[in-house]
């Protein structure tokens, strides 16, 4: 009898250590399984990720018209050739050139003799005037876009013979409009905006 009880006290530790074994392989293979899996996922179904930032880019150009032989400008505006909304300001200078293309020696504001010039600042409203004498267009321009209204209108006629040749010449400058206070910051004398 005594080996009877002892042999049946073994026989059941030895079911116990199986049913542990076999539940701890199978938690061993469920892990692997799931991180098999895993990595095989990641392995084969993600691809590297390229960031590609561009950056705004902000320019104008001015876009004009003339009349036959030159002598009248007019629609003068500024077309906003960057990618980002622009605000723009502008300007024009006046002088007189020499048959080979350089300045005349003409004072400024004066009109050689025989000559008519007529000059129109903002005839259409659509620009305003700083106190350090640019015009500003105070609505922000879209990438492409143009400005309303013409900046400027001039008409020359000139004496036969004519020893000068009027230029007119348009500067144009951008500047990104947002954040909003980055036009503050590079035009410190620009008319109010609204809302600003």
């Amino acid at each position: 009898m005594y080996n009877g009880s002892h042999a049946r006290a073994k026989k059941h530790s030895r079911i116990r250590m199986n049913k542990l074994a076999i539940l701890f392989i199978a938690v061993v293979m469920l892990i692997g399984a799931v991180v098999g899996s895993t990595v095989a996922f990641l392995v084969t179904k993600t691809a590297p990720v390229e960031n590609k930032f561009t950056y705004a880019n902000v320019t104008c150009a001015v876009a004009e018209k003339f009349t036959p032989g030159g002598t009248t400008k007019n629609n003068v505006k500024i077309q906003n050739t960057g990618t980002t909304d622009a605000y723009i300001r502008a300007t024009y200078v006046v002088s007189w050139l020499n048959k080979d293309g350089s300045i005349a020696p003409v004072p400024q504001g004066t009109i050689p003799n025989g000559y008519t010039l007529s000059i129109s600042e903002n005839p259409d409203k659509a620009w305003t005037k700083g106190t350090d004498g640019y015009f500003y267009y105070l609505t922000p321009v879209a990438s492409e876009g143009l400005t309303d209204g013409s900046l400027v209108n001039c008409t020359v006629t000139y004496p036969e013979n004519a020893e000068y040749t009027l230029s007119v010449e348009i500067l144009a400058t951008a500047v990104q409009s947002t954040p909003a206070n980055a036009v503050r910051e590079a035009w410190p004398n620009m008319p109010q905006i609204s809302g600003n």
